[in-house]
C-alpha cells in the first residue's frame, strides 16, 4: 500500500528530510500539550490565563500570510534558518521558567516561528514531490511525527508528576530535538526567482491583506472550503481551554494520567489513522475526509462527558477511549489541514500562498473561538462548552457536505483530486 511512499524515501533526499523534519517535531508538539496544564497545576493560572495560553498557536498563525508572500519567489532556506532558531531559542528559555507570564512568551515566540514552517512545508511538497504521492509520504511523515510525540508524552507526564519544576529539563531536551529538525527542512533548497522584487515595509504588510481577497474572490470554491472549516475550527479552539480546565477541576487528573490519555493514547491512534488517511486523500477530496473526520470529532466533547460520574481506573478508561476517538478524528483533519490547499492550487500558483491563507484563518478564528470557550465556561458551566464543541463538529461536517453540493449546482464544480 505505501511502496510508492517508501520508494520515494529511499531515492528523494528532500523525503528523508522532511521525515526527520517531523519526527522530531512531534517532541516539541508533545511539550507544548502540557502547556495549559502546567499553567492550571503548577504556575496556579486562572481560567482566562489558561484561555490565553490556548490561543497563542491559533492567534500567531496569522503570521503565515507575510511569511507566505515574503517566501514568493525566494530560497526560503536562510529565513527558515533565522526565524526557526528564534524559536528554539525561545523554547530553550523554558529551562528558567518561574511564571505563567514566562511561558505566554515562550508560546508566542515559538508558534510565531512555528507558523513560517508550516507555509514552508507546503513549498516543499509541490517543488520536491509527486502530487501523487504527497498524501502517502506525508501520513508516514506525521505518523512517524505522532509515534515520537506518544512516546514522549507518556514519558513528559511521569516525569512531571514525579520531579519539581520537570518541565525545566523538557524544555531543554526538545529545543536540542527542535534544532535539528529545524535544521532538516531549512537544508531542503526552493526554487528563487529573481525578477520578483522585495517589496518595501509597507507593501510588504498591506500586499498580502490584498492577495488574500483577491484569491478567495478568484477561487469562491476554496472560500466556501475554509467556511467550513473554519466552523470546525472554532469547535476544536473551544476545546483547547475547556478540555485541561475539565480534566483538572472536573475530573481532578494528575499528569500522569494526562499524559497517558491526552498524550499516549491520542498519539498512538494518530500513528495508525494518518498514513490510512493520508491514502485515502491521495484518492479521494477534502471535503469527503473533512466531512467523516468532523462527524467523528463530535463524539470527543460526548464521551469526556460521559466520564465525570466514574473515578479511578474506569474514568481514566473513558477519557482514553475520548482521546482514542478524538485521535482517529485528528489523524484525518491533520491530513486535509496541511495538505488540502494543494488540490486547490494550480499548476503555475505559488502552494504556499494558499497555505498561507488556510493557516492565517487559524490566526482568525484564534481571535475568538478559545474567548467563545472562555465565555461558555463562566457563563453555563464546563459541560455546557463540551457540548457546544460537540454541536459545532456536527455543523462542520455538514457544511463541509453543504459545500461541495454547493459548487456542483453552481457550476463550480472543480476536480480535487490529483491529476495523473
Amino acid at each position: 500500500m505505501y511502496k510508492d511512499s517508501f520508494d520515494l524515501i529511499k531515492n528523494s533526499l528532500p523525503a528523508r528530510r522532511i521525515l526527520i523534519y517531523g519526527s522530531l517535531s512531534g517532541m516539541i508538539y508533545a511539550a507544548v500539550l502540557f502547556g495549559e496544564v502546567i499553567a492550571r497545576k503548577s504556575l496556579n493560572a486562572s481560567t482566562l490565563q489558561v484561555t490565553m495560553i490556548s490561543m497563542t498557536m491559533p492567534f500567531m498563525t496569522i503570521t503565515s500570510i507575510w511569511w507566505g508572500r515574503l517566501l514568493v519567489g525566494r530560497d526560503q532556506r536562510k529565513v527558515i534558518w533565522i526565524i526557526g532558531t528564534i524559536g528554539i531559542i525561545a523554547l530553550a528559555s523554558g529551562v528558567f521558567l518561574e511564571t505563567f507570564l514566562h511561558l505566554l512568551i515562550i508560546y508566542i515566540i515559538y508558534f510565531i516561528s512555528y507558523s513560517l514552517q508550516l507555509t514552508a512545508q507546503n513549498r516543499v511538497f509541490q517543488q520536491h514531490l509527486p502530487a501523487k504521492q504527497t498524501g502517502g509520504l506525508f501520513g508516514i511523515s506525521q505518523g512517524m511525527r505522532m509515534g515520537v510525540a506518544a512516546v514522549t508524552s507518556a514519558a513528559a507526564g511521569w516525569w512531571l508528576e514525579h520531579a519539581d519544576k520537570g518541565w525545566q529539563e523538557i524544555h531543554l531536551i526538545v529545543s536540542l530535538a527542535g534544532l535539528i529538525s529545524v535544521a532538516s527542512i531549512a537544508s531542503i533548497p526552493t526554487k528563487e526567482d529573481k525578477s520578483i522584487q522585495a517589496l518595501r515595509f509597507k507593501q510588504w504588510f498591506l500586499t498580502p491583506l490584498k492577495d488574500v481577497g483577491a484569491l478567495l474572490k478568484a477561487r469562491p470554491d476554496y472560500l466556501r472550503f475554509e467556511i467550513a472549516f473554519m466552523i470546525y475550527g472554532a469547535a476544536f479552539m473551544m476545546t483547547l481551554p475547556v478540555v485541561p480546565i475539565y480534566l483538572v477541576d472536573d475530573l481532578k487528573m494528575g499528569y500522569g494520567v494526562i499524559g497517558l490519555t491526552k498524550g499516549l493514547a491520542f498519539q498512538i491512534i494518530m500513528v495508525l489513522g494518518i498514513p490510512f488517511f493520508g491514502r485515502i486523500f491521495d484518492n479521494s477530496t477534502p471535503h469527503r475526509v473533512g466531512a467523516i473526520t468532523f462527524l467523528l470529532a463530535s463524539a470527543f466533547p460526548l464521551i469526556l462527558l460521559a466520564a465525570e460520574p466514574f473515578q479511578g481506573t474506569l474514568q481514566a478508561l473513558i477519557v482514553a477511549l475520548a482521546f482514542l476517538v478524538f485521535g482517529a478524528a485528528m489523524s484525518g483533519v491533520t491530513i486535509i489541514w496541511n495538505l488540502a490547499s494543494l488540490r486547490f492550487t494550480g499548476k503555475l500558483d505559488d502552494a504556499g500562498q494558499y497555505q498561507s491563507v488556510h493557516v492565517a484563518a487559524v490566526g482568525i478564528r484564534g481571535m475568538f473561538a478559545p474567548m467563545l470557550g472562555y465565555f461558555v465556561m463562566r457563563w453555563l458551566g464546563n459541560q455546557a462548552a463540551l457540548l457546544t464543541a460537540s454541536a459545532l463538529f456536527i455543523t462542520a461536517s455538514v457544511s463541509m457536505i453543504a459545500a461541495r453540493w454547493y459548487d456542483s449546482r453552481s457550476g463550480n464544480m472543480l476536480s480535487l483530486r490529483v491529476e495523473e
